[in-house]
């Protein structure tokens, strides 16, 4: 208690495997005990995007809504999960069920890094290249210069971390801000999101949310490299600095078949039109409304000369779990 604030905390889990129902209900039932006053008592979600995602959706839900704040613990949430008003539990599928339902507020504290994994944070820096690649030209060049320091500081005490921070939640503002409710569907923050949702759903795969993004956007880097919107020189510099900051470009076992099978997904899955986001140059974005598989052949055909150069940044889950960072 502190000047007669009253704090019930709740502790519930926040894995990938745990943004299911029946955690959801567990919230559920834990607001129907504690029973807080509907507008003056408001929840605080505090962990990573999951916890946030779950515990949001609850507070959408209970007594048709009640007021929540948010206060992101991993990079991955700070940059990208806690920004925007999306909630949702996987349920069927990625974020089957879920709404739109907009927090009071969101505190950034950047403190909680000190705690993040070394894999965690490469996956929220997935997210933040994402961001830089189609919109933020400073965020690519500061995380080209600074990138490797940042990491191994896990972002903390950092001026340029913070400049970073910002930057990506700045972009993500901007470009989800105009449409929070998502009724237009070229969205420049969908990039890297065109091949992820099935790489996240391979089961033998195992990838963070951030790591099958960061293997997507160098994807469509390379498919954008053969429909001519991204040059050969800038192509290379992408993959240069993927590698130079361990980010997963690609990883064992997937072909370009994966990738084809993808792109149909994706076009269900976006009401029938592909709407692509592809680099223009880097920190600008196109839209394209077909890749074809002979693009995918050659893009795939490319990276993975690459990868033959620079197998530390072919991934596998042991580069995720295992317990050496």
């Amino acid at each position: 208690d502190h000047e007669g604030l009253k704090l019930e905390t709740v502790i519930a889990p926040g894995n990938e495997d745990q943004k299911t129902m029946e955690n959801m209900n567990y919230m559920l039932d834990c607001l129907a005990e504690i029973d807080p006053l509907r507008r003056s008592e408001p929840v605080i979600a505090i962990g990573g995007g999951v916890l946030t995602d779950v515990a949001g959706f609850a507070c959408a839900l209970w007594r048709r809504g009640i007021p929540w704040c948010r206060m992101p613990t991993t990079l991955l949430g700070m940059v990208d999960a806690s920004v925007g008003i999306k909630v949702a539990i996987n349920y069927k599928r990625k974020n089957g069920v879920g709404h739109f339902f907009s927090p009071t507020h969101t505190f950034v504290d950047a403190s909680f890094l000190g705690t993040v994994s070394k894999p965690d944070i490469r996956s929220g820096c997935g997210e933040i290249m994402k961001a830089a690649l189609v919109h933020d030209k400073r965020l690519f060049d500061l995380m080209e210069e600074h990138g490797e320091q940042l990491i191994e500081e896990n972002f903390m005490n950092n001026v340029i971390a913070d400049m970073v921070i910002k930057y990506s939640v700045d972009t993500m503002l901007m470009c989800i801000g105009p449409d929070l409710w998502e009724e237009s569907l070229i969205r420049p923050m969908d990039f890297g999101h065109s091949f992820s949702r099935t790489l996240e759903q391979r089961e033998d795969f195992k990838l963070r949310h951030g790591e099958a993004v960061a293997i997507d956007c160098i994807m469509s880097t390379m498919i954008a490299k053969q429909k001519g919107l991204v040059s050969p020189e800038q192509a290379q510099r992408v993959l240069d600095v993927y590698a130079k900051l361990k980010l997963p470009c690609s990883i064992a076992g997937i072909t370009a078949e994966t990738y084809k099978t993808a792109v149909r997904e994706i076009t269900v899955h976006r009401d029938g039109l592909l709407r692509a986001p592809l680099p223009l140059g880097i920190g600008e974005c196109a839209y394209d409304d077909e890749i074809t598989d002979e693009e995918v052949e050659l893009a795939f055909a490319e990276l993975t000369e690459f990868m033959d150069k620079h197998p530390e940044v072919n991934w596998d889950p042991s580069k995720s779990f295992s317990p050496v960072t």
